[in-house]
């Protein structure tokens, strides 16, 4: 902390060694301190909201838990300097953390059987997860054609947790993933997936799974080979995680232990992980269970879509279907036939052979790219009506579009595989032509499979590593496997040279608003690796270069306030960062007006600051001594040695100040030509807030007063400017080794917007005057150390101007002026940016 030099400095000679005296100096400093870390966390909270960015719960859990620890430690503090002024805070406290772990809180588990359910018993959701539990009701409502089977229940994965000690683990290192770094999500997921790989069963566990093994052989009538799938609580919900877990085909019961391991760690694989994160779901919301199916030696696979994928289009049902196993389809290796029927009469009205590909040459027109070739397709029109009417029948059952995965053995029987909610899209635009002046386009070939229009250069995955691709980058590939989902986030838009809407990465495509051309020939040798392109995915075109008109009338992916994660952290952030308690000289600065953490942070450090320097006070004859001055301030001295000349009562002249420091800074603040009287933009009578969350507060304001604890070569100033506070630490005096400033500049009043820009702003002119800067959402910090006397004097003398030039920028700053050129105004002594006109039009709260 910035302020903990002070206490260094001055506690020995600034408090007397009486014992309450020195117990009450120790609270302060831990209040401080503790202080500090609770604008650390509220700016790194801020930070994940504001720039969107994503991290696994346990990590905001554990954060959460830092700034609790830090906000109880601020209470405890206080109640030891004054505890009439604590009053009722650990009350507030108690309620508002109380809400916030509400929010933050896993889901109540169980540990007890049923740990493995047949689909004949009708399972519940919970138990055997949304995946089984939809097949049993075909099972049991419809009579359907459902493979026998079984499900490892939610409740045995919580126990294989439990049991191998794995929660605490796994929680350290799911607070640690950076999604946004390839390297990190990979490295922990790795760990992630061997630790679950490496747990042992309970052995009740396993003899369950066994046995229920051994009864679905029995209803098959002798030895089969399985197919082990996930059947998540939150898959085939609400949230399709469409390809995010493993399947293991071909099982023997030998293996199915193994199976049910291999299955359950790909809750950890690097796409699962960026899923579920994105969503806003904690790991413990998604226990897993595990589907057994004896497997269907299948001829044909594929999926029903009981209404066309994009809503308000004709309204037909399709049928994706492929040769053999459907693994090539939903993986998004594959082209499938297509069936297209009428809802009503189940006849079909167009078939469409799934393209089998020549060798992929170099660039040609688009008017000469190849269309799909005629082959066998997959299954017949009599098969086709057969799956419609099974289509229907489901869509009737769950009350709504479904996406059903089926196959057909090689002697023709159907069996239904999977049932879920079909993801659909809303028509964005209009489908006839609209007046937008496009180029030739470079691809005019493949299939929608998520619409929307998007812009960047194209990233060419042929020969490249995956984790070297940019944000906002135009993916081509041949293939759309789900694996593709770890890069979701830095996705512009995917080109793909086979899949399919029905595949699994066009579903979470479709969920994440990501444009998605699949079954798009030769994309590969058409598209070049970084150039810039834009791609219209409702009406399959791609065209060189940016398009703004057709980027202006698409709505554009999901935004972040839209995603359920944002939605879950603005909700627990609404009883952290607010601040309401803005006045302390208002009545209604007390504890009963908390409304926030922050609200409680803020009343603790005023009301321990304003303790403290009354003790000074008393304890040293008035020590603390207010200065003369012609600025519209208010600042009182407190000298422990050296820093001013006459130690008698009363105000202190600039003339008696000797600290080095303070006058270098305050020579800043002074500068003729920095503007302390005229702010015609606002009218200070009525809006004498944000006349004080400009800093600085009037001679009139004495709760708003600044202190400055001062020698002859060092300075501590606490300045109240915002709604936070401004510090600066300095030591400046012979030995360069140890001179050092330390500034830290937090809140302001205006909108968020307007505090990010002022305080990159202060970054870029702090930069240049040679401090370290280091940056959280509206908080700075800037260090320098190791300097001579004479240079650190004028890096406090410019320090001064720019805090007296940047008093009210986050009121005035419009998002129209160049912060750059604002910059150089500074440096070349226009401290009113009146030529830039910045002080027009301002977004103050």
């Amino acid at each position: 902390m910035l302020i903990n030099t002070l206490f260094r400095h001055w506690s020995y000679r600034l408090f007397s060694p009486g014992t309450m005296l020195r117990q009450t100096y120790e609270a302060f400093k831990r209040l401080l301190v503790f202080d500090g870390r609770c604008h650390d966390l509220m700016a790194e909270f801020e930070v994940l909201y504001h720039d969107g960015r994503r991290e696994d719960f346990a990590a905001i859990r554990s954060r959460y838990d830092r700034f609790a620890r830090a906000v109880s430690g601020m209470i405890d503090s206080l109640e030891k300097i004054s505890p009439t002024e604590a009053g009722p805070l650990r009350e507030y406290f108690v309620k508002f953390d109380f809400y916030v772990r509400f929010l933050l809180a896993p889901p109540e588990q169980f540990l007890i059987p049923p740990f493995v359910v047949d689909l004949a018993e009708m399972p519940d959701a919970r138990l055997a997860g949304n995946k089984a539990h939809n097949l049993a009701r075909l099972r049991h409502e419809l009579e359907a054609p459902v493979p026998a089977g079984f499900s490892v229940t939610t409740t045995a994965f919580l126990a294989l947790i439990e049991e191998n000690d794995l929660r605490g683990p796994i929680d350290e290192l799911l607070a640690t993933i950076d999604i946004e770094q390839p390297h990190s999500l990979g490295r922990i997921s790795g760990q992630l997936v061997d630790m679950v790989r490496g747990a042992v069963i309970p052995g009740r566990i396993r003899e369950q799974i066994l046995d229920a093994y051994r009864r679905m052989e029995a209803q098959c009538g002798g030895p089969v080979r399985a197919a082990v799938r996930s059947s998540a609580i939150s898959e085939d919900s609400e949230h399709s995680f469409a390809g995010q877990y493993h399947t293991v085909l071909g099982v023997r019961g030998d293996e199915i232990l193994d199976s049910y391991l291999e299955v359950v760690a790909s809750k950890y694989t690097p796409e699962a992980l960026l899923y579920r994160i994105t969503l806003g779901l904690a790991d413990e919301e998604a226990p897993i269970a595990v589907l057994v199916l004896a497997m269907v030696d299948a001829a044909a696979s594929g999926i029903v879509y009981t209404r066309e994928a994009v809503a308000g289009r004709e309204e037909r049902l399709a049928i994706h279907c492929v040769h053999g196993l459907g693994e090539s389809l939903v993986g998004g290796a594959a082209s499938p036939d297509i069936f297209l029927l009428d809802r009503q009469e189940l006849r079909v009205r167009d078939r469409r052979p799934g393209r089998r590909e020549g060798p992929a040459p170099g660039r040609e027109p688009a008017a000469r790219q190849a269309k799909p070739r005629p082959s066998s397709l997959a299954i017949t029109d009599a098969q086709a009506r057969e799956l419609a009417s099974w289509g229907m029948r489901i869509e009737a059952l769950f009350k709504g579009p479904q996406d059903i995965e089926w196959a057909i053995d090689r002697r023709g029987n159907l069996y239904l595989l999977q049932a879920r909610p079909l993801r659909r899209e809303e028509v964005a635009r209009q489908e006839e032509a609209v007046a937008v002046a496009t180029p030739d386009p470079l691809l005019a070939t493949g299939v929608r499979a998520a619409g929307g229009v998007a812009c960047g250069r194209v990233f060419l995955l042929r020969d490249r590593d995956l984790r070297e691709m940019p944000e906002g980058a135009v993916l081509v590939t041949r293939n759309t496997p789900p694996s593709l989902v770890r890069v979701m986030t830095r996705l512009a838009a995917v080109v793909a040279e086979r899949g399919s809407s029905a595949g699994h990465f066009a579903t979470v495509c479709r969920e994440f608003g990501v444009p998605l051309i699949v079954d798009a020939a030769r994309a590969t040798g058409i598209l070049r690796h970084g150039e810039l392109v834009t791609v219209d995915a409702d009406r399959v075109v791609v065209y060189p270069g940016r398009i703004e008109g057709l980027l202006r009338e698409s709505p554009g992916r999901m935004r972040g306030e839209e995603l359920p994660y944002f939605r879950k952290l603005g909700a627990i952030l609404s009883f952290i960062t607010p601040l309401n308690l803005l006045d302390p000289r208002s009545p209604e600065f007390r504890p009963l007006s908390c409304r926030s953490l922050h609200d409680i942070v803020r009343y603790v450090h005023e009301r321990a600051v304003q303790a403290m320097f009354a003790i000074g006070d008393r304890s040293h004859g008035g020590s603390a001594r207010r200065l003369q001055t012609g600025l519209p301030l208010e600042v009182y001295l407190l000298d422990v040695g050296g820093g001013v000349r006459d130690h008698g009562g009363g105000p202190v002249t600039l003339e008696q100040v000797c600290s080095v420091p303070f006058l270098a800074l305050w020579r800043g603040l002074s500068h003729p030509d920095v503007d302390w009287k005229s702010h015609a933009h606002f009218d200070w009578k009525s809006f004498d807030d944000v006349a004080l969350a400009g800093g600085i507060a009037t001679r009139k304001s004495g709760d708003y007063a600044s202190y400055a604890v001062i020698s002859n070569d060092y300075l501590n100033l606490n300045m109240r400017f915002g709604y936070h506070f401004t510090l600066v630490d300095a030591l400046c005096g012979d030995d360069a080794r140890a001179n050092y400033c330390q500034f830290r500049f937090a809140g302001g009043g205006g909108d968020y917007m307007g505090r990010s820009r002022r305080i990159d702003f202060l970054r870029l002119v702090l930069t240049r005057l040679g401090f370290e800067v280091d940056v959280r959402a509206d908080l700075l910090d800037a260090r320098v150390a190791a300097v001579e006397c004479n240079e650190l004097c004028h890096m406090l003398d410019m320090l001064g101007r720019l805090l007296g030039t940047t008093k009210l920028m986050d009121m005035v700053l419009r998002e129209g002026v160049d912060i750059r050129a604002c910059v150089e105004e500074f440096f070349a002594g226009r401290y009113t940016f009146s030529s830039l006109d910045v002080q027009d039009g301002g977004e103050g709260e």
